[in-house]
């Protein structure tokens, strides 16, 4: 089974040859190492392409755009030029554990029915602190199955095996305010084949500096969060399409979970449109598609006490 790795880089010379190092000692070596660098200003590219010399890495590339794509289309098109049988989304600051690799694969290639295979991570900050998420690491293999809170992705794309299959679906799917982790697991969790392996496989490094990180926070207000609801509701659309085209098996459940967060998007934008205390109260019967609960109450808080 061929396997690829790709990374995406931007401004990275802090923390690359860390992960570098973790790619190069995996206990099974990738036959392909992607690493797609979006303009960096600083000495990412250079380091990249001196550590490529150093250990005579035939297999693996930099490739340096020619204009600023941003993350999300320089991910994408990254994993589009990849041809490994399964392929490796990988950060440019983390640290994989040596048999990341080994053990991924090895569950890929016993269990076909996997369109994308996720782990658990333990998350550390610069101050030393660690937490192992998403899932208790008790080492099991399961599947995750379909529920009405979809929009949230539990591993983060650092984590993710993805097949080929799903690579080239993603082709006919992806909008460019679609993260690839999130189009991935969506389309792999749509079509009965998102699976997980508990057991921390990377070490997840937490910026509040990343350009993640500053997105999320500027969801904090009314006109970012209508901005949300609104792909959200496309991506919605995109489902559907989805179901309807490229899954075979049946797909009432999925209808069903479809049409409820329509109800619930329509219900959350109609709420931070026209500030009303019973469309507030009447959102609350769909507490089960908020990502985490506490968002409900965050809602209240952004529409009535913040107002902005």
């Amino acid at each position: 089974m061929k396997i690829s790795i790709v990374m995406s880089t931007y401004n990275g010379e802090k923390f690359v040859i860390e992960q570098l190092d973790s790619l190069r000692n995996q206990t099974v070596s990738a036959n392909e190492v992607i690493i797609a660098d979006d303009c960096s200003t600083d000495n990412t590219v250079s380091l990249i392409s001196n550590y490529i010399a150093k250990y005579k890495l035939t297999n693996w590339s930099v490739l340096v755009n020619q204009e600023n794509l941003g993350w999300r289309k320089n991910f994408m098109e990254a994993l589009w030029k990849s041809n490994g049988e399964i392929v490796f989304t990988c950060d440019q600051d983390d640290i994989w554990r040596q048999d990341k690799l080994e053990i991924m694969t090895n569950l890929m290639n016993e269990h076909k029915e996997i369109s994308l295979l996720t782990s658990n991570y333990k998350e550390f900050y610069d101050d030393g602190h660690t937490t192992i998420g998403p899932w208790k690491n008790d080492k099991k293999f399961k599947q995750i199955t379909l529920n009405n809170n979809y929009f949230l992705v539990k591993s983060p794309g650092c984590t993710h095996c993805v097949r080929r299959d799903l690579v080239e679906l993603s082709k006919k799917y992806w909008e460019p305010e679609y993260p690839h982790d999130a189009l991935l697991w969506r389309l792999a969790i749509f079509s009965n084949g998102l699976y997980s392996y508990t057991d921390t496989l990377i070490n997840w490094r937490k910026h509040t500096t990343s350009a993640f990180a500053k997105e999320s926070f500027n969801l904090k207000t009314i006109s970012e969060k209508k901005k949300w609801i609104k792909i959200s509701q496309n991506f919605q659309n995109t489902l559907k399409t989805f179901i309807k085209n490229d899954v075979s098996s049946d797909v009432n459940h999925q209808k069903s979970v479809l049409k409820r967060n329509d109800k619930w998007l329509s219900t959350r934008y109609d709420f931070y449109d026209y500030k009303s205390i019973l469309t507030g109260i009447k959102l609350s019967f769909y507490w089960d598609c908020f990502p985490r609960y506490r968002q409900y109450l965050g809602d209240w808080y952004l529409i009535f006490i913040k107002r902005k």
